[in-house]
């Protein structure tokens, strides 16, 4: 018989600041309750916004110390009462904290069955972007034959944006550079903008016949504020969903009525269209959709858990492609 899994090592945030307040413990295993799984996690993948949260620098509020990730895949070890997958079942999920970690205990609704064609590695890559692209095509729809703009297109969430949008009867420009692009015209952008080698504006006006985008989705943030307002059509709306380049300038109504009178809105976990009990669900429409257009995270690096200090740093380098730690020796 195999000896249950009653601990696991798992990193915490000790105080506010870098990667550097990172360290790994040893912790007990709680007993698992009525609608909730124990997972042997494979691989965790980290997320921009982890670094907003450990800062201090994020609306949302966490006391410390806390157990830092909260995306990840793994397989099924052990499940409570009332649940319904057998261990070894295969899973992803994501809004679970603590998922930097050997095991994780998470709800059944949270996870989402990982597709066969699907590795560890993606799993972790997607479950996450998948909640915020499907949040984003839910907070502002546009209808079969709308244009959109978005930028990052190359990224976990662009590539998942595209697909969306695409799957909805949207044209997408898709904004990336170099290589990355051929993956987004894969993922179903009708056009795509090398923004290293071509204007943005020019390019975007030229693929909407000179109206301009019914919205733009952004996750960059200052950089990129002022280019996408021009890049919008009348009554327009720019979506941002990050600041990779810094918060957002203050919001001048003029500005907006000389852009054509559009719209700014900024997408976040309050919108209130993903609550814990349909997490599972946005992840596995992702997957479904990851699967039927063959989209493949780049993984820009991958750390043991004994290196989670590195892998952060890693991921504030702001390097192309998703940061994964891989907790077990292999």
């Amino acid at each position: 018989m195999t000896e249950p899994v009653r601990k696991r090592r798992v990193a915490h945030a000790r105080r506010p600041g870098g990667p550097d307040v990172l360290q790994v413990d040893v912790e007990d295993l709680a007993s698992l309750n009525a609608g909730e799984i124990l997972v042997r996690v494979e691989a965790a993948g980290l997320n921009h916004v982890e670094s907003l949260i450990r800062t201090d620098a994020y609306s949302i509020r966490i006391p410390f110390p806390y157990a830092v990730g909260f995306e990840g895949a793994g397989v099924v070890v052990a499940t409570g009462p009332e649940v319904h997958l057998a261990p070894g079942t295969r899973v992803c999920w994501t809004a679970v904290f603590g998922s930097c970690a050997t095991f994780v205990v998470a709800s059944a609704s949270m996870l989402a069955r990982l597709p066969d064609e699907l590795s560890f590695e993606d799993g972790a890559s997607l479950a996450h972007a998948g909640v915020t692209a499907g949040g984003l095509v839910r907070h502002w729809p546009l209808e079969q034959g709308a244009s959109a703009v978005v930028w990052g297109a190359a990224g976990a969430v662009g590539l998942l944006l595209v697909a969306y949008l695409a799957e909805r009867g949207v044209s997408v420009i898709g904004i990336a550079s170099g290589a990355r692009i051929d993956a987004v015209r894969a993922a179903g952008a009708t056009h795509v903008v090398d923004r290293a080698s071509a204007d943005v504006h020019d390019a975007v006006r030229a693929a909407t016949n000179g109206r301009g985008a019914s919205a733009v989705f952004d996750p960059v943030g200052a950089a990129t504020y002022r280019t996408s307002l021009r890049l919008l059509a009348p009554r327009g709306c720019l979506i941002n969903y990050g600041q990779l380049s810094g918060a957002l300038p203050s919001i001048d109504l003029l500005h907006l009525m000389d852009a054509g009178s559009v719209f700014v809105t900024k997408y976040g976990p309050r919108a209130g269209l993903v609550g814990h009990q349909q997490v599972g669900a946005f992840v596995s429409e992702a997957l479904t959709i990851a699967t039927k257009r063959r989209l493949a995270p780049v993984v820009a690096g991958r750390f043991t858990l004994d290196r989670v200090v590195d892998a952060y740093r890693k991921l504030e380098s702001h390097s192309h492609g998703k940061v994964v730690v891989i907790p077990h020796d292999v």
